[in-house]
């Protein structure tokens, strides 16, 4: 049993401050203390007791001095602990197992106490209270509630961690365990954890301060790169692993990512900005990033290196399908990137509500099977590792404005790839964080816009063609013009034999009804008002021409023959 207790309370003292008692009360049978607390001004019976406390609890034997003259007569710490110090000790034979038996029930029927079981002095019975427990539980440990009912305990090394059912028991366990051996049953735990969501401070959100890094040796403020201690206000869930060296630096990472992108400075330094974002709390760029091309070309050493910088506990990997699913995204809950390196979608087009709410940092609804639903404001980063762009079922300006599609032009052959890379990198962590803390730093004063990149733009207007074709038929073949005007079923004809010469997916455009549903969606996006006019019974759109149709072929239109 004894070695049971020893390793629950190395598991849990990290969220625990030492035990400190409070006040002592003398108990009706107290008589030896009461006599000697009454002379206590009386050198021999100041000697004796002080022995006796340090026979009982050793090092703790001021504490409890401090505690039983206060509970006694009230006495000021100050004045206590002098005639403490002052007093002589009594040799040990001298004092009476009596009194020794005396003082240990005192102390152990009022520690008790102090962690919920009050004792009956008549009945010599204690019975358990939640509330005066929970009053312990706060005091020895920094506790915060959510709204939605989440409870996070602060770890020592400087981060709350929101325990699972299971370890926050063990932490209720083992403080019941101190007041009381072996006194913990389920039906008070129970208890405690609805006291403890009522009595602990209640937050609207954790990570509030967003303009701080927690890091092993310090909170580094974004503001004034400045390395401040831990501290519970901050508020913070997410540590990354590694400490601050503000003089490290990363050469043979800046040399990879020189090889990766080809030498693209616009694109190492998108990297640059990927790289420290996701070290952050904050979601204001309101981006996704898609890391985009085939094997052999370094996206999975840079992915391995940024779960380290981050952290693989605060990492999650949840696929790109299960976003758009009734269940599955519980795993985000306190993360801060989602690093997803399998995406396929089993030929389904990607469904965006969870995905835009998620990367914009807006509450959303978790279900979680058997269990009830939560309502959860996420700060996790998306990274999809991708050898395809998906298809989406979104094509709005609102979806695309949220990616940031990575490529990674080089390719590596099996000979030219360095199997120790990784591990070299791993080496230069320190110097990879103040070179993505560059990249933040920039990106903040960029207010969150990503600085241009040619080569992301490129894979940003290709993926938005292929997604929804109808605006490259827009932008190439239709242009605004006063006192112009189209017939609506000229649209969709002439845009059929465009898509012949282009030899595109037509993504269903085919059809009339998924044709308009995109046009529509193309004005939208263009910020363009839709006009029109019914002229004998036929509907033109107003202020709008066709251009450049030279090279399609005579078309029929509407039994008509056209030619360009």
């Amino acid at each position: 049993m004894k070695q049971t207790k020893e390793v629950l309370t190395k598991e849990v003292s990290p969220y625990l401050s030492r035990y400190k008692v409070r006040k002592v009360k003398l108990l009706e049978r107290s008589e030896r203390i009461r006599k000697l607390l009454e002379g206590i001004h009386m050198k021999e019976n100041l000697s004796m007791l002080v022995t006796a406390l340090y026979k009982i609890v050793g090092s703790e034997s001021l504490q409890y001095f401090k505690a039983l003259l206060f509970g006694f007569s009230r006495f000021p710490n100050y004045e206590s602990t002098k005639m403490f110090e002052s007093a002589d000790k009594t040799p040990e034979a001298l004092v009476s197992d009596e009194l020794l038996e005396e003082l240990q029930q005192l102390i152990n029927i009022r520690k008790a106490e102090e962690h919920g079981f009050l004792y009956d002095e008549k009945k010599n019975s204690y019975s358990f209270n939640a509330n005066v427990f929970a009053k312990q539980f706060i005091r020895r440990c920094h506790v915060r509630s959510t709204k939605d009912g989440r409870l996070f305990l602060y770890h020592k090394k400087g981060v709350f961690e929101e325990p699972s059912e299971v370890e926050l028991g063990k932490v209720i366990r083992t403080l019941m365990h101190e007041g009381r051996w072996n006194s913990w049953n389920s039906k008070a735990e129970a208890e405690v954890v609805k006291v403890l969501l009522r009595e602990a401070d209640t937050v609207d959100e954790m990570n509030t301060m967003r303009n701080f890094i927690n890091l092993k040796n310090g909170m580094l403020s974004l503001d004034r790169f400045e390395l401040l201690p831990h501290h519970p206000s901050y508020l913070s869930t997410v540590q990354l692993p590694i400490e601050y060296e503000p003089k490290a630096v990363a050469p043979t990472f800046e040399q990879f990512l020189k090889g990766i992108t080809k030498d693209d400075e616009e694109l190492i330094q998108v990297h640059q900005e990927i790289l420290g974002y996701l070290l952050s709390a904050e979601t204001k760029a309101e981006k996704a990033f898609f890391f985009y091309g085939s094997g052999g070309n370094g996206k999975s050493v840079l992915v391995s290196i940024i779960t380290r910088l981050v952290g693989g506990e605060n990492v999650s990997s949840i696929p790109l399908a299960e976003f758009g699913k009734q269940f599955g995204l519980e795993g985000l809950v306190n993360k801060s990137v989602n690093i997803a390196a399998e995406n396929e979608m089993g030929g389904n087009a990607l469904k965006t509500e969870n995905f835009k709410a998620i990367v914009s940092g807006d509450t959303i609804t978790i279900n979680i099977k058997y269990h009830p639903s939560i309502s959860y404001k996420p700060h996790c980063k998306l990274v999809f590792v991708v050898n395809a762009l998906p298809d989406s079922m979104d094509v709005t300006h609102g979806f695309f404005r949220k990616l940031v599609i990575v490529p990674f032009p080089q390719k590596f052959e099996s000979d030219e790839q360095d199997k120790e890379l990784t591990d070299k990198l791993l080496v230069e962590l320190p110097g990879i964080l103040n070179w993505a803390i560059i990249g933040l730093k920039r990106l903040r004063e960029n207010n969150y816009q990503f600085s241009y990149c040619t080569a992301i733009e490129e894979c940003h207007r290709t993926y938005n063609v292929e997604q929804n074709p109808v605006r490259e038929f827009f932008l190439e073949h239709i242009v605004l013009k006063e006192g112009a005007r189209i017939r609506q079923s000229d649209f969709h004809d002439i845009y059929l034999r465009w898509l012949n010469e282009q030899g595109i997916d037509d993504k269903g455009t085919k059809s009339r009804q998924k044709f308009w549903r995109y046009f529509k969606i193309v004005l939208a996006n263009e910020g363009i008002p839709i006009v029109t006019k019914k002229v004998r019974g036929t509907v033109y759109f107003e202020g709008m021409e066709f251009v450049r149709l030279e090279n399609l072929p005579t078309l029929a239109l509407n039994g008509e023959i056209i030619q360009f």
